[in-house]
């Protein structure tokens, strides 16, 4: 089965007629009437981050332990001393367990929830020792996600589809807001995904995946659930653990998919009956270990009865007292104390390996846990160092592996993202095992000798791979080790290289380019010959691409370890990247050139040597997800370029929020959108950018616990609706936010010598008491730290104080972004060259420093 069906399949600008179907009503006030800039759109809150005033405070005034005896903690909050087992409750604070021994340690864990949030805290005699946040609060407050449509912009799902303009994204971006997620939600409904439950050790088949009602999409292994599904199905089913055989049911919507602490590859689920008012939560983790069981909790309000007293769970004749919360507690495959040690574990795992990469600090947290959350559920997903392209079980988990598994775009990016997370170290074994046992004795992927072709072009993003990976470690023997292997792979691209330069006279505009397919699904391996595909741009750019970096890096590793034989392969890669660009400046040239009047006159960039007779309505769905994102993420570096394969989405209708989209049905295929995110960071406008980031987390992927499919219809799409590999969940799309957080927060200009701060943050993290924060950023000049504050001043305007820190003296400008709310000039700087939303500080200004301090107001 191909990873998707290809599509051929155009859309024409004539379409834009039946716009109302799809985003407007027949009430909306139309947007040329609207003034630009001057309206405010509609909003709702994002309870994965609301605190309530007071609940803050609240949350930090937690219990003390002074002691434990004869199975009871003495517990002090404030003035209030109490001897308490579990089940009991000082201020707000339920005992959930005491656990004899944790580290050599008896410790007390407690929990308390708020409005919207909770937190589970480990407590002994010596003080808190764990705080694992929750992003799941009071059962009561679990509903569907509202929306907000004071202009009657609504984003909906038409019967049948459309192309057209992007008019909900337009509505965000000519607003007085920047894109973010109170706004971009706020116009239509969620992604309801499945929760995963996973570690590093046991591989996808021994994951679970919850539904929204917590219940697991894996089977009991048991004879019986094959055919009694209806009492023996379900591994995991909290319905046998509910006071009430009915009065819990799941109502469509009303549930709160979260992992717990924000990004632990663990589940908290929140199922609310508004029939019955009650509710329940589930938390399931999965110990460490190959064979390790999966444990979960249960914690079920207890319904009322017409008086409004609880009613017990089970017996009521049993004698047993009602709990003081309301909340009966119930344990699959485990005790309280064993899930609750188990669950520390897990957090310390988690907690420690982002401590030791960038850490980040900034006003929209959930966003922050995305990206770590995609990170954790992508390292959790891999057979150990074996690749994937599925998060948890499903469709595209192969064993043995091959096809899918082994599909070069997810390995690039997991390995990619954890490098701009400071994780080069971490990632390094995933990418010598690829290269070692996926890379064939000719160059070419092993994924390529299945049942599909990929495109060339991955090998440049190996080689870059590999020169950021010395960049952020500096370790020449692991360089040394990857060589040969990334010999054979350059060897492979060259010789399809050195071809179009022999076949193909100067002045032809296939000469110099790469040979092959553009994308595996378009590529067969029984046709796999020169003049099988045109010759793409984007298989030649990122060639160039990985060489240049490639030449860049060899040449610093061989000074900085005085090999000359490094420093020599060094230069003669160099000259091949520069005959290369020639070549392939020289094709953009003639084609450019060759366009017909109407691609000229809307500015469009051809994707091949001989794409010049086109409409510009006319746009290939894979053109559109695929080979304009790969001549993205290439950074080729001219403008007008990036702006063409814009204008042409723009044109053609196929843009969605931001995002690429479908050409076939009303969705997006954001297996790729790192491309747009790519793309738009390098704009000066950064607002576009916010709205394809925000857009795809809003809506392509479950707010809460993540997942995120390769291919999703918008909106409230779901797993289960349509075709099963469309509703897969994959690791490009899982990593779309970690890499859109890092490049909002620290770009790095390829061919120059420029790294940029703060580049998308949007206006309102830039108000006074707000802070970015963010550590051990690694970048090719060195790892940089620092911290934007922003104070009040008198008159009612700002003044930002930037403090940033190397860990050598940078050798780079450093260009510091600032996006006053009120969308004011910046008036003055203490140091650097002051432009009206950026300041410069150039590399001569920061010889020999290891630290500086910036007031801008």
């Amino acid at each position: 089965m191909k990873r998707r069906a290809f599509l051929q399949q155009t859309v024409a600008a004539p379409a834009y007629a039946g716009l109302a179907a799809y985003a407007l009503n027949a009430e909306a006030i139309p947007a040329a009437d609207l003034p630009a800039g001057r309206y405010t759109p509609g909003r709702i809150v994002n309870e994965y981050n609301l605190l309530v005033p007071g609940e803050a405070d609240e949350l930090k005034n937690s219990p003390r332990l002074h002691s434990f005896s004869g199975g009871k903690a003495e517990v002090l909050w404030g003035n209030e001393k109490k001897s308490m087992a579990p089940g009991e409750v000082i201020g707000g604070w339920e005992l959930v367990a005491i656990v004899p021994w944790m580290n050599g340690t008896p410790t007390a864990v407690f929990e308390k929830n708020v409005t919207h949030q909770g937190v589970i805290l480990y407590v002994t005699a010596m003080g808190e020792i764990a705080r694992i946040p929750k992003r799941l609060g009071k059962l009561d407050r679990v509903e569907p996600r509202p929306t907000s449509t004071p202009h009657n912009v609504k984003f909906e799902r038409p019967a049948q589809y459309i192309a057209g303009p992007d008019v909900c994204g337009d509505y965000i971006l000519n607003s007085a807001e920047d894109p973010c997620y109170e706004n971009v939600a706020a116009l239509g409904a969620e992604f309801i995904g499945w929760t995963l439950v996973s570690n590093e050790e046991s591989g996808p088949e021994r994951s679970l995946f919850l539904e929204a009602d917590g219940t697991s999409r894996q089977l009991a292994a048991d004879p019986q659930a094959t055919w009694a599904p209806d009492t023996m199905g379900r591994l995991f089913d909290p319905r046998r653990s509910l006071p009430s055989e009915y009065m819990y049911d799941y109502v469509p919507g009303y549930s709160k998919r979260t992992l717990l602490g924000g990004f632990l590859p663990a589940a908290d689920i929140g199922v609310w009956n508004p029939h019955y008012k009650v509710g329940y939560e589930v938390m399931v983790i999965l110990p460490d270990g190959a064979e390790a069981r999966p444990m979960g909790r249960v914690r079920a309000q207890l319904p009322r009865d017409s008086d409004g007293k609880p009613i017990p769970a089970g017996d009521p004749n049993s004698g047993e007292p009602l709990p003081a919360t309301g909340f009966v507690d119930r344990y699959w495959n485990c005790s309280a104390e064993e899930f609750f040690s188990v669950l520390a574990g897990i957090w310390n795992r988690w907690h420690n390996f982002f401590a030791a990469g960038m850490q980040v600090e900034i006003p929209d947290q959930w966003l922050a846990e995305a990206a770590r959350a995609g990170i954790v559920l992508s390292r959790c997903s891999y057979h150990g160092l074996d690749p994937t392209y599925q998060i948890g079980e499903g469709t595209y988990t192969k064993i043995p592996a091959r096809s899918h598994a082994l599909f070069p775009v997810a390995h690039y990016e997991f390995v990619w993202t954890q490098q701009l997370w400071g994780h080069a170290e971490q990632v390094e074994p995933h990418f010598q095992h690829y290269l070692d046992h996926y890379i064939l004795p000719d160059g070419n992927f092993l994924y390529n000798t299945q049942d599909q072709v990929e495109a060339p072009l991955n090998a440049g993003i190996f080689l870059e791979n590999s020169a950021r990976a010395y960049d952020h470690t500096g370790n020449v023997e692991a360089l040394r080790k990857r060589l040969p292997i990334l010999r054979r792979m350059l060897d492979f691209v060259v010789r399809r290289y050195r071809y179009s330069q022999e076949a193909f006279p100067v002045g032809d505009p296939r000469h110099g380019l790469i040979w092959g397919s553009a994308e595996a699904d378009n590529g067969d391996p029984q046709n796999d010959f020169p003049e099988s595909h045109p010759y793409y741009y984007q298989n030649a750019t990122w060639t160039w691409r990985g060489l240049k970096e490639h030449a860049r890096c060899l040449k610093r590793a061989g000074q900085e370890s005085q090999d000359a034989d490094l420093q020599r392969e060094s230069a003669e890669m160099e000259k091949l990247a520069a005959e290369m660009r020639a070549d392939i400046e020289q094709s953009l040239a003639r084609t450019l050139a060759d366009r017909n009047p109407e691609m000229k006159q809307a500015g469009i960039t051809p994707f091949t040597p001989f794409d010049t007779e086109r409409q510009p309505s006319e746009l290939q769905d894979y053109e559109n997800h695929r080979y304009m994102m790969d001549w993205w993420t290439s950074d080729w570096g001219d403008p007008a370029l990036d702006a063409g394969h814009f204008a042409h989405r723009h044109l053609a209708g196929l843009q969605i929020m931001g995002m690429n989209r479908d050409g076939s049905r009303h969705g997006t295929s954001n297996f790729m959108e790192h491309g747009t995110l790519a793309g738009r960071i390098r704009q000066d406008d950064y607002r576009p950018f916010l709205l394809a980031l925000y857009g795809n987390l809003c809506f392509a992927m479950d707010s809460g616990n993540r997942y995120a499919p390769e291919d999703a219809l918008l909106p409230g799409n779901y797993p289960g609706e349509g075709f099963p590999s469309s509703w897969s969940a994959v690791i490009n799309s899982t990593l779309q936010p970690a890499m859109g957080l890092r490049w909002l927060l620290c770009y790095e200009e390829h061919d120059r010598d420029v790294v940029h701060l703060q580049k998308a943050a949007p206006q309102h993290w830039f108000s006074p008491g707000e802070a970015i924060r963010v550590r051990n950023c690694p970048t090719r000049f060195g790892a940089i730290s620092w911290t934007t504050q922003t104070f009040h001043v008198s008159g009612g305007s700002a003044r930002w104080k930037i403090e940033v820190t190397f860990v050598r003296p940078c050798e780079a400008d450093l260009v510091i972004h600032i996006h006053p709310p009120d969308r004011r000039p910046l008036r003055s700087v203490s140091l650097g060259e002051l432009h009206p939303s950026y300041v410069v500080v150039a590399a001569k200004l920061l010889e020999g420093n290891t630290h500086i301090e910036i007031e801008v107001t």
